[in-house]
């Protein structure tokens, strides 16, 4: 096969499949069909491309993930029936008063993700606790997955010292620290944070002047039911599971799946008294049902980059790019933004991105002489860009989650977690 005609096929199956998913078809057989077309294209034996590339990966990641995902589902669950969601929501409204609850809001995601708990994890926990800040704020919903991304993106890609995956991948490649360029770090996680505030409050006044935006309401559950919960735990209950999971992961080093499962217990325990009687059992069978679809939903994107990562296509974009990287320090430079977006195109993943790109281009950036801090922040920084595709395993999460859809939630997305990285991460020129 040709490279034009390989390289046509790749984009003709990622627009097909960004197509599909803004039409409301199922990302199970559209990413089925997207192997199909870049296997055909490319010239890959179609059996493998499915049977062995795309399955391979989808059930290797399910595998990985069905416990966490399960899990975390099932404590949001035990969160929204109980109140104590609805507790914390209210308490941060109070606090912060109905003006500066979204910050608040904001302020709580951005430590729990510093402090390394899983951005899956996260969602699940996050999404019971918005609904009420949304609903007492009259913010609308479908800004939810955006508004939720920043406290997500900053302290996982930019800022230095982060707990998150992504920013612990270049220290065992690169060899540095989790503190990697902190002066830089630091100076990207000020402006990402500055140009998304902005761009939020742009969007949320002009959201007044459409009537499906100002409409826009958290969806509403059975367990909903009377809101205004007659009898949410205390705070201080509210906030122990959450806590003690924080601590058991990122303090005792305790595996994810045992800190999320006992924090599982713990609201089990603590929340029993709060929900209605002859509940628990259905609540806990519905929560841990919640994690499966989802999962399935994200898997199902997974296996396309490694059918990808096949073809010929690919490796010819991947030696280009190396060629213009050598031409001078600024093209170096550059490059280092492009070849790790091209990766994240192709993963629809930041951490594979950053994992990717680094272990097929770091030697060669480094023998240009680039330092290995600057290389490893300017590649985190950049991976949280085009890995925020309609497919992106996350962005399908959330939307799942939130029963929103890529029609009305994803371009708020695109703005925060696609465009404002790359900006961002371009500026790393002047720290060479």
């Amino acid at each position: 096969m040709s490279f034009a005609l390989g390289l046509g096929g790749i984009i003709v199956a990622l627009v097909f499949l960004t197509v599909a998913v803004y039409k409301g078809w199922s990302i199970l057989y559209s990413s089925i069909i997207t192997v199909i077309i870049i296997a055909v294209t490319n010239g890959l034996n179609l059996y493998e491309a499915l049977s062995v590339n795309y399955v391979s990966s989808f059930t290797s990641y399910a595998a990985s993930y069905f416990i966490l995902f399960c899990e975390g589902a099932m404590l949001g669950k035990l969160y929204d029936v109980s109140g104590a969601a609805w507790k914390i929501g209210k308490t941060v409204v109070e606090r912060c008063g109905t003006k500066f609850a979204l910050v608040g809001y904001i302020a709580v995601a951005a430590i729990l993700e510093y402090g390394g708990i899983s951005t899956f994890v996260i969602c699940f926990v996050l999404l019971p606790l918005a609904k009420p800040i949304f609903k007492e704020t009259g913010t609308p919903w479908y800004m939810w997955p955006a508004i939720t991304i920043v406290p997500i993106i900053g302290p996982e890609l930019m800022t230095p010292g982060g707990l998150q995956t992504h920013n612990i991948i270049p220290t065992q490649i690169l060899g540095t620290e989790l503190t990697a360029a902190p002066v830089m770090g630091t100076v990207f996680t000020v402006l990402y944070f500055a140009v998304c505030g902005i761009y939020i409050v742009f969007e949320l006044k002009r959201a007044k002047n459409v009537e499906w935006k100002r409409n826009s309401l958290p969806p509403v559950d059975p367990s909903d039911a009377g809101a205004e919960r007659d009898n949410p735990p205390n705070i201080i209950a509210s906030i122990i599971p959450i806590l003690v999971g924080v601590l058991l992961i990122n303090v005792a080093k305790l595996q994810p799946i045992y800190g999320l499962g006992i924090s599982a217990i713990l609201g089990i325990i603590l929340f029993y008294r709060n929900i209605p009687k002859g509940s628990m059992v259905p609540t806990l069978n519905e929560g841990f049902a919640n994690g499966v679809m989802p999962l399935i939903m994200v898997t199902a994107v997974v296996g396309i980059a490694q059918v990808v990562a096949q073809t010929d296509a690919f490796v010819v974009v991947r030696d280009e790019l190396l060629t213009f990287s050598s031409t001078s320090k600024v093209a170096t430079a550059l490059s280092v933004v492009g070849i790790t977006n091209v990766m994240a195109l192709i993963c629809g993943s930041a951490s594979g991105a950053i994992a990717m790109t680094l272990d097929m281009f770091s030697d060669a950036w480094l023998a240009a002489g680039l330092d290995p801090e600057w290389i490893h922040r300017i590649v985190t920084t950049a991976s949280g860009g085009f890995d925020t595709v309609p497919w992106n395993s996350f962005v399908v999460l959330m939307l799942t989650m939130s029963k929103l859809d890529h029609k009305r939630s994803y371009m708020p997305v695109f703005w925060v977690s696609l465009v404002a990285p790359i900006l961002i991460s371009l500026l790393g020129v002047f720290f060479i």
